[in-house]
């Protein structure tokens, strides 16, 4: 009875497949802007071994859509009062028209408060994606220090730190000490800011996803497994814009 409830399950269960050069051994899952289920496999798996996996681990997978259907992700307005993440919390959105035709924008009292020189959606949008950019570089900057002095192996005179604004990865690592990081992370909290961090100081010593790296990982980051689950469900609604 349990194998054909498996079966059935299996059958009921859609998905699209997404290879990334990053992911050489292991599955993961996450959603699409419309909240189905992505799942990002090793390029040389087969689409029926996909499959197999993904009902071998049917359980793992409603685990992941449970928690992702509790946060809904819900298309942004850029309208007044609209809440928006920043560093793990909801705030409101305020507005009002600047007078001299200079948009700022501030954090204070719990609000994010905007003086914009446009009310157009797509200008509101793209002055707050502007200043997510402006508070992730001292934000990212002063975990990078907490965290990288917990981890012996980082030679900080090699390495360097640049912010990009990205779809789908929240950090990468070249193998020149050039570290990587999602200005969109600035909206989730600064524990999960710290785990992107410490992933990525990982590869200052172990450039690949093998038993080295997770090893090292494990010391610097014994909650990395639980981290990464809550990134992954609420992932969707940082990278909204």
């Amino acid at each position: 009875m349990r194998d054909l409830n498996r079966k059935k399950l299996a059958a009921d269960l859609h998905y699209s497949i997404a290879h990334r050069p990053r992911v050489t051994k292991r599955m993961h899952m996450e959603l699409d802007e419309q909240g189905g289920l992505v799942v990002v496999v090793p390029r040389h798996w087969s689409n029926a071994f996909i499959h197999r996996t993904l009902v071998h681990n049917l359980h793992k997978v409603q685990r992941f859509l449970s928690r992702a259907q509790n946060h809904p992700v819900k298309s942004l307005q850029y309208t007044q009062a609209e809440t928006h993440f920043y560093l793990g919390e909801y705030y409101p959105l305020v507005i009002s028209r600047a007078l001299h035709k200079k948009t700022s924008i501030t954090f204070i009292n719990g609000q994010i408060q905007m003086f914009a020189a446009s009310l157009e959606r797509e200008d509101l949008k793209r002055y707050l994606q502007n200043w997510y950019g402006a508070q992730a570089r001292p934000v990212f900057y002063a975990r990078l220090l907490e965290v990288s002095r917990l981890a012996p192996w980082v030679d900080h005179s090699k390495m360097s730190l640049k912010l990009r604004r990205m779809k789908r990865t929240w950090g990468n690592c070249s193998s020149q000490g050039v570290i990587k990081l999602n200005t969109h992370l600035v909206k989730a909290p600064v524990r999960l800011i710290d785990s992107v961090i410490a992933h990525e100081l990982c590869h200052l010593q172990e450039m690949n996803h093998g038993r080295a790296f997770y090893a090292l990982l494990e010391k610097l980051n014994p909650d990395w497994r639980k981290d990464r689950v809550e990134l992954r469900v609420n992932g969707p609604a940082y990278l909204l814009t």
